[in-house]
């Protein structure tokens, strides 16, 4: 008898709440699913992650934390379930303990999908019973945004389960790569394995910085990813030429590289390679590809934010009270959203709208900034006056009074005091400016909002406190933004 497995999955239990468990239970929240989502603690990152999503404009993520439930109970989070995924540490015990118990609480007809990465199916079901409906699923980090999934079948996997999964998958809205046998470590994993290797060989023979190595990936290298990958970039390039290439840095030619350029198949520009590039196929892959390097040009002109008449005035008040008021220990916090129009490279600033911070009012987000911020930044940002992410409810708020509005949320303007005299004794030599410091291009960046400005107070004699802004984009550079302020007419 043919086996059957469920395909629809609207209810769906995650097991394991860590980075991958907690993004594979917001993919599926996305895309209308009801998750029960399971951990010892009770605890999970979802509410980051809605957090990022409101915070970045994306619509509907308050709805999609709704659609997921807690749970510490394992029963809980199978009953009722039309597929369950397994996201527990990468330990083969533990994996084969939890898959076992999954299997004997599930219907028969339930698939369960391990997240492993490095493990083989085959050993992560062996303690099970009905062995034919396990297999691996393997999400890329973020699970939640990442297109692709991996499916793995071990050697007692239904082929019926392996399509099961794959319909189950790309009804996330994304892409299954299937594979025929059970690999561990896939071909993701094994690729980033390679180029770690390299990229420490590089900046160990003192080739280059690791900042370099970084940004050939990700503004060369990795611009090309989105569209291309090996093999037809092989193409493009030449077969030929790379063999050359090869041959020139002292390195192995593989021996399907020559093989190909023996029998003349040199890529492209003999219309076979690793590909067949006749029907036109050649002319639409340069096409996706110029499209996709095109579709974010640089500006020719630096961007502009044009600020209407006044319209800092709540904010510069706001800022200049938390100023007056501050201590060394307790020093000013003031933010704001700005609320605008984005036309090209001009952004106008119509209002702004004041948020509580996440820090002082969620636990999640709180924990989030200890294990994230403070190691990378230093023990001083373990006071919660000392950066700010906006509560996600209240940012969902102003966006939703700008769309009313017919304007959009472009970004937003946090207070820099004069730290070098009233900072703490410890840290009076600090000279924070209008300038973003390493904190503030990291939380910038994650914001992905095109519009982030900076106000520098700073203390006169005679009471008096003048203040200088500087606004900036969200990558990783942070180039400057011009500012224009209008004056009021009189």
């Amino acid at each position: 008898m043919t086996p059957s497995y469920r395909t629809a999955a609207r209810q769906v239990g995650v097991i394991g709440a860590g980075a991958m468990g907690s993004g594979i239970a917001f993919a599926y929240a996305l895309a209308g699913r009801q998750v029960t989502l399971y951990s010892r603690s009770g605890r999970s990152q979802v509410t980051r992650l809605a957090t990022q999503l409101t915070r970045l404009g994306v619509p509907g993520a308050e709805a999609t934390l709704r659609r997921i439930t807690h749970t510490d109970r394992l029963a809980t989070a199978v009953a009722g379930a039309d597929h369950l995924v397994e996201a527990v540490p990468e330990n083969l015990e533990i994996k084969q303990e939890i898959i076992a118990e999954l299997d004997s609480l599930a219907a028969p007809d339930v698939l369960i999908g391990s997240t492993t990465t490095a493990l083989p199916v085959t050993g992560i079901a062996a303690k099970a019973t009905h062995r034919d409906r396990i297999l691996a699923t393997h999400f890329y980090l973020p699970a939640h945004l990442v297109p692709l999934v991996d499916i793995v079948p071990g050697e007692d996997t239904a082929p019926e389960a392996v399509t099961a999964a794959r319909e189950i998958i790309e009804g996330l809205g994304k892409t299954a790569g299937v594979f025929g046998w059970d690999a561990p470590g896939t071909i993701g994993p094994r690729l980033q394995t390679a180029l770690l290797g390299e990229a420490f060989r590089i900046v160990a023979e003192g080739v280059a910085e690791p900042e370099l190595v970084d940004l050939v990936l990700s503004k060369g290298i990795g611009s090309r990813f989105g569209v291309t990958g090996i093999f037809d970039r092989l193409d493009m390039a030449g077969l030929d030429t790379v063999t050359a290439i090869l041959e020139r840095q002292g390195k192995p030619v593989p021996p399907a590289l020559s093989e190909l350029v023996g029998a003349g198949h040199l890529g492209m520009k003999s219309g076979r390679g690793f590909y067949d590039w006749s029907g036109g196929r050649a002319e639409a892959l340069d096409d996706a590809l110029a499209r996709h390097l095109l579709a974010s040009p640089a500006p020719a002109e630096p961007a502009e934010v044009v600020l209407g008449p006044g319209v800092l005035a709540p904010f510069l008040e706001a800022a200049r009270e938390e100023y007056l008021a501050c201590t060394p220990e307790e020093p000013p916090s003031c933010f704001a959203v700005l609320v605008g129009r984005a036309e090209g490279g001009r952004y106008t600033v119509e209002r702004i709208a004041f948020g509580r911070n996440v820090r002082s009012s969620d636990e999640v987000a709180a924990e989030e900034y200890e294990q994230t911020i403070v190691p990378c930044f230093g023990a001083a940002y373990r006071n919660s006056r000392r950066g700010f992410w906006c509560d996600s409810k209240d940012l969902l708020r102003i966006t939703r009074d700008a769309e009313d509005d017919d304007l959009e949320v472009l970004g937003s303007i946090h207070l820099h005091p004069d730290w070098h005299q009233i900072g703490p004794p410890g840290e009076r030599g600090m000279r924070i400016s209008e300038n973003p410091t390493p904190m503030d291009s990291y939380v910038l960046q994650q914001t992905g909002w095109p519009v982030n400005m900076i106000c520098y107070f700073e203390g006169h004699a005679g009471g008096q406190i003048g203040y200088t802004l500087g606004a900036w984009t969200a990558t990783p550079d942070s180039p400057a933004l011009r500012i224009t302020q209008v004056l009021p007419t009189r």
